[in-house]
């Protein structure tokens, strides 16, 4: 069964256009404010969940088409809609007068007024003007005295309980409701569409300590920040797939979290992934695993150029890329090489030891020294020679035994530098977004002394890093101006820990070792 509680909450508009879409019946289950709906193309077949969010006027009059051709059935219930047992729901047919009725009283229930007492006008302004009339939802900050349409000032402002004045209402409470109705430390002062977003479309998610929180971050930070409350808009790109014990599924809440931790929020319009590999088998030492993949790679080429294409008149100058990275060493290293630096991004690293906040940044984590990283010679450069080897170890140290005998036996074969850390080795060593910046700095000697001191030709990249280290390293490699990189990772089966090599990039194009295939970069 499919589990909406994780799914993205939608808006009155999309849940009508679910419902208007439909191909049989349809079963919407509510409380006194929320929704969730369902459908079924045979009689007495299982409810299939379809989604959660706002079941508003847009909404009603779709269903209202439904019930008049008797293709509604409706069921009201006390929890969450969206935790509904659908194999023992038992609706009743909708009809155009529950519906009227349900909406009427959602509207009071999730009015400002509600069904108790308001703030009086004086301290509606006292409280507006403390919050400097900002929507204090986390990264919206919408000016709430200034008309979009027009400029012109006026009020468009939500002074929305937290907890409901009603004990129905949303994050209702029997003990509290009407107590603090009217008292100011239980308000939120909201736009439109930040008061639906937490009654209407996702109370599951917006509980009184998220929003309580809230009201306290929102008044901390707005003397300091006023016009720049809203935060940076970021494009979400995810470089996602499926290798050994790791899901290919994003949480999408968990990333917009993540954004907000980096002061960043999630730029209008869909999120994009590129270099996913679906549910095929894991093996990148397999020519038909890169053969696929670089195969799908080759037709969204196109696709990632025009969205890394600048936008000047965009906002802040040009456009800003969230890099959600999860995916194997060699796809993030060719991830990176594609992006490069000159798209302004950041890279969000995934911290797989939580349960929660998996790509945010703790910032009330106690304060640790950073790593600090260094670039570390094993054997140096002989004039002539035009291979290089490039250890990076990170996340625990690669060890002369996991090396293929053309790299090292009984000693290094061909000049070989080692970014590593004086600290403690591990999978949390780049948590922190300074953690990052340094080990950038780091690579960046790497890069210019393989190619600009001793100008080699090829370097053999064995990396044992966090995510976000693998992808920026393939964003220092330069179109056009780049040596050739070959990518090794852990050998599956018969010799497994030893690296072995995966794919070639070069500054025109990419293939998988073995091959005489090649899938250009240009």
């Amino acid at each position: 069964m499919a589990d909406i509680l994780n799914s993205v909450a939608l808006s009155d508009g999309a849940m009508a256009r679910e419902l208007q879409n439909a191909t049989g019946e349809m079963l919407v289950v509510v409380n006194g404010f929320t929704s969730a709906i369902a459908q079924r193309h045979r009689p007495h077949a299982p409810w299939v969940p379809v989604a959660r969010g706002d079941f508003g006027e847009e909404a009603s009059k779709a269903a209202k088409k439904l019930a008049t051709a008797t293709r509604l059935q409706w069921k009201q219930v006390a929890h969450s809609p969206a935790a509904t047992d659908w194999a023992a729901v038992a609706p009743v047919p909708g009809t155009p007068a529950i519906l009227h009725a349900w909406i009427a009283n959602a509207k009071a229930l999730t009015s400002v007024s509600g069904r108790g007492q308001s703030l009086s006008k004086s301290e509606e302004n006292a409280f507006g003007l403390e919050a400097k009339w900002r929507c204090q939802f986390s990264g919206c900050g919408k000016d709430l005295m200034k008309h979009r349409a027009t400029g012109a000032t006026s009020k468009s402002s939500y002074f929305a309980h937290i907890i409901a004045s009603s004990p129905d209402g949303p994050r209702g409470s029997p003990m509290h409701s009407h107590t603090l109705s009217a008292d100011v430390t239980n308000y939120l002062l909201l736009c439109d569409e930040c008061h639906r977003r937490i009654d209407r479309e996702d109370p599951d998610r917006f509980t009184v300590d998220v929003l309580r929180k809230m009201r306290r971050d929102s008044l901390f930070e707005v003397e300091r920040l006023l016009d720049s409350l809203q935060h940076k808009e970021a494009i979400p790109v995810a470089i996602v797939g499926n290798i050994s014990s790791q899901s290919a599924h994003l949480d999408w809440r968990d990333v917009e979290e993540g954004l907000w931790s980096r002061k960043l929020r999630k730029a209008p319009g869909h999120p994009y992934t590129f270099l996913e590999n679906g549910w095929s088998t894991h093996d990148p030492h397999s020519q038909s695993y890169w053969s696929m993949l670089l195969q799908g790679m080759g037709a969204e080429l196109a696709q990632m150029r025009k969205l890394l294409a600048p936008d000047p008149g965009g906002p802040g100058g040009g456009k800003h890329f969230a890099i959600l990275p999860l995916h194997s060493t060699s796809v993030l290293v060719l991830a990176g090489r594609i992006f490069g630096e000159a798209a302004s991004a950041t890279v969000l690293q995934f911290r797989r030891q939580l349960t929660q906040g998996k790509w945010s940044v703790d910032a009330g984590a106690p304060s640790v020294a950073l790593p600090t990283f260094k670039l570390a010679r094993h054997r140096g450069h002989s004039p002539g020679e035009t291979e290089a080897c490039l250890l990076v170890s990170l996340t625990f140290g690669i060890t002369p035994e996991r090396l293929e005998p053309h790299i090292h036996d009984g000693g290094f074969k061909m000049p070989t530098i080692e970014i590593t850390s004086d600290g403690p080795l591990s999978p949390t060593i780049l948590d922190r977004p300074e953690s990052l910046e340094a080990l950038s700095l780091a690579m960046s000697d790497a890069v210019q002394l393989l190619q600009e001191d001793w100008k080699v030709k090829q370097v053999h990249l064995v990396i044992g890093s966090p995510a976000s280290g693998v992808f920026k390293f393939g964003q220092k490699l330069q179109a056009r101006n780049q040596a050739s990189y070959i990518c090794y990772e852990s050998a599956m089966g018969a010799t497994p820990g030893v690296f072995k090599p995966t794919i070639e990039i070069t500054g025109t194009g990419v293939r998988a070792v073995g091959s005489s295939s090649w899938t250009g970069l240009i």
